[in-house]
C-alpha cells in the first residue's frame, strides 16, 4: 500500500507574552485548509545535475508560513532552479525569490516579490503525532486538493541518494499531489511537509 512519506518542520516558537515577540494575529487554526497553500512552479538551470531525475520544470506545493509571503515547501522543487513563481489561491503568480535548501531536512524555503494577501499557517509540533491520529494532507491541483488521513508510523527514513530522515512521519491514504503538499494536525497546524510516495508502510 502507497503511502506519503512527511518530513518535520521547525518547532513552532514559544515564547512569554510579556517578553518575546508575539505570534501573527492572523495565524492559527484556518477555517478553509487551503487557504493557507500555494503552488509552485520552478525552473531549473540548464545541464543542472538534477534535471535528468527530477525534470527541467517543476510544480508542487508550498505552504504561506508569514506575512510577507515566506513559503516553505519541499527542498526538491526548488533544488537547481534558476527561477520561481508562486500562484497564490485567488490564481494571481508573482515571482519568487528562493532563499535556500536544507538537506539535513529536505526543507525548501522561497520568498514571493511582494505579499500574497494570504493568511499564514501556524506552525505547531511533529514531536506529539503518534500512530492513528487523524490528520489533513492539502496540496494543489488534481480532483483532491484535501485528504483525510491517518499517521501510519514514525520512524527513520534512508533514501538511496543518501537522504535520511530520523523521524519520518508515515501517513495513508496518499495525496495524489503530495509534493511539498502540508500535514495539518487537527487543530490545523502545520507538522509536516509532503515529500515521496513509498511502498512500505
Amino acid at each position: 500500500m502507497a503511502v506519503a512519506l512527511f518530513i518535520s518542520p521547525v518547532q513552532a516558537q514559544q515564547t512569554d507574552p510579556q517578553s518575546g515577540p508575539q505570534s501573527d494575529p492572523q495565524s492559527g487554526p484556518l477555517a478553509d485548509p487551503l487557504a493557507a497553500v500555494v503552488t509552485i512552479h520552478a525552473k531549473i538551470k540548464p545541464g543542472a545535475r538534477t534535471a535528468r531525475s527530477l525534470g527541467p520544470e517543476r510544480e508542487g506545493s508550498g505552504v504561506v508560513i508569514d506575512g510577507d509571503g515566506l513559503v516553505l515547501t519541499i527542498g526538491y522543487l526548488i533544488l537547481e532552479a534558476e527561477s520561481a513563481r508562486v500562484t497564490a489561491p485567488g490564481g494571481e503568480s508573482v515571482p519568487a525569490a528562493i532563499i535556500g535548501y536544507d538537506q539535513d531536512s529536505g526543507f525548501g524555503l522561497l520568498r514571493a516579490s511582494r505579499p500574497l494577501g494570504v493568511r499564514p499557517v501556524e506552525l505547531g509540533s511533529s514531536a506529539g503525532l503518534r500512530p492513528g491520529q487523524p490528520v489533513l494532507v492539502v496540496g494543489r491541483g488534481g480532483p483532491r486538493p484535501i485528504v483525510a488521513a491517518r499517521v501510519v508510523s514514525r520512524r527513520p527514513f534512508a533514501g538511496y541518494w543518501e537522504y535520511l530522515l530520523e523521524k519520518a512521519i508515515f501517513t495513508s491514504p496518499p495525496h495524489p499531489r503530495y509534493g511539498g503538499a502540508a500535514l495539518l494536525d487537527a487543530g490545523g497546524r502545520l507538522v509536516g511537509i509532503g515529500s515521496l510516495l513509498v511502498n512500505d508502510a
